[in-house]
């Protein structure tokens, strides 16, 4: 028997079962895919991670974070971040603007003042934004190198004792003081569990009378190019604050030469298993609309993508994620709906899944992130 399963080996789950390797705890993580996958939302060679942030909470928890990723280089010996800043841009939401600089000033050294148009084009004379476009910079920010931090996490768990079974389905879970992770591989007792599923959340959850409100999101992730082999490479990350228009890019890891710039949200799919099977017409929209905003912003770029892929977001209705215990079984915990933006997170969300299956009471799980934010909504 073991002390801890940890079922979905993502960054999440992976960050999870490093944390409670760590104490000393046997752990098995449970994969339904091989690893490595690109089923599901963990995969890829870049993601950011920024302290800009409106909601002063998501800030504390990446200003942890960001020096967990330091630990996490030094213990796996590999490098996982690459330091770049990140342009925080909006042209209406403006008090979200001013709660990302205070974020900032709190947990940044030193002072972050709010730009305009004319002095964004003349730092980055490669990006142009209208008039009324403002801005502030974080110091901070930069890229994690995703599947290696995935991979990094894993290694790091093993060489602690922590076992890994991948390809191997998950087929229900019977709740109690133990509990029994039923497999296609056999079942696995414990005497905690930790559910980290990523889009398959629901499946597992629902079977433990769990109901929370998540969608998955097929997601467009677009490549663009340069015109005349105009270098962007030295470009700072950058994310837009705009309902309308929520967009993010950076200088591109995966493909050299060509710059990442994405939509932060895609068309709702039926589930997991059905992100090939979208609203045509909706994506067809989705890029239009960061087609127009790549050619009025960036000139020096061929304003039509040079590679499309996908991936999946696992949203909820606020976009914030959920971390919470079951309402009966306390040894059984989730982490889910982390809504395209919980990836640079994973270290501090592993340690307080962690803490949360073991009894204890995370100081950084604020209200916002309990899944009773949503009692009107979720079975809990």
């Amino acid at each position: 028997m073991y002390d801890y399963i940890v079922i979905g080996a993502g960054v999440m789950g992976s960050s999870t079962a490093y944390a409670l390797a760590k104490e000393g705890k046997k752990v098995l993580l449970l994969e339904q895919f091989p690893i490595p996958h690109t089923r599901g939302s963990s995969h890829g060679a870049s993601r950011i991670t920024r302290t800009a942030y409106p909601e002063e909470f998501n800030g504390s928890i990446m200003a942890v974070a960001n020096s967990m990723w330091k630990d996490l280089e030094k213990e796996a010996k590999t490098t996982l971040f690459k330091h770049t800043g990140l342009l925080c841009t909006t042209s209406t939401l403006h008090k979200e603007l001013v709660d990302t600089q205070k974020t900032l000033q709190r947990y940044n050294t030193g002072p972050v003042p709010i730009i305009d148009s004319a002095e964004i084009s003349k730092r980055y004379p490669l990006m142009s934004y209208p008039k009324e476009e403002k801005a502030c910079f974080d110091f901070s920010a930069g890229i994690l190198y995703a599947d290696k931090c995935v991979m990094a996490f894993q290694k790091v768990f093993q060489k602690r004792g922590g076992e890994v079974i991948d390809m191997c389905k998950v087929q229900h879970v019977t709740p109690g003081d133990v509990v029994t992770v039923h497999t296609d591989k056999g079942d696995f007792r414990a005497k905690g569990l930790v559910i980290t599923c990523g889009a398959w959340s629901s499946e597992i959850l629902s079977d433990l009378g769990i109901s929370l409100p998540l969608q998955v999101m097929a997601i467009q992730v677009c490549y663009w190019k340069a015109r005349n082999g105009v270098d962007h490479s030295r470009l700072p990350l950058f994310i837009s604050l705009d309902e309308i228009s929520d967009i993010y890019g950076m200088p591109t890891s995966e493909y050299d030469g060509l710059m990442k710039i994405c939509l932060h949200y895609g068309v709702l799919c039926a589930g997991p298993d059905m992100r090939d099977n979208t609203d045509s017409k909706a994506e067809a929209k989705n890029l239009k609309m960061l087609t127009e905003f790549v050619a009025s912003t960036f000139p020096y770029l061929v304003p039509e993508p040079a590679i499309k892929e996908r991936c999946m977001y696992t949203v909820t209705p606020d976009n914030q994620f959920i971390v919470d215990h079951h309402p009966i079984h306390r040894n059984i915990v989730f982490g889910a709906g982390f809504s395209g933006h919980g990836f640079k997170m994973a270290p501090v969300i592993g340690n307080m899944l962690a803490e949360l299956v073991q009894g204890g009471k995370p100081e950084l799980l604020v209200d916002e992130l309990r899944a009773s934010r949503f009692d009107k909504k979720s079975k809990l």
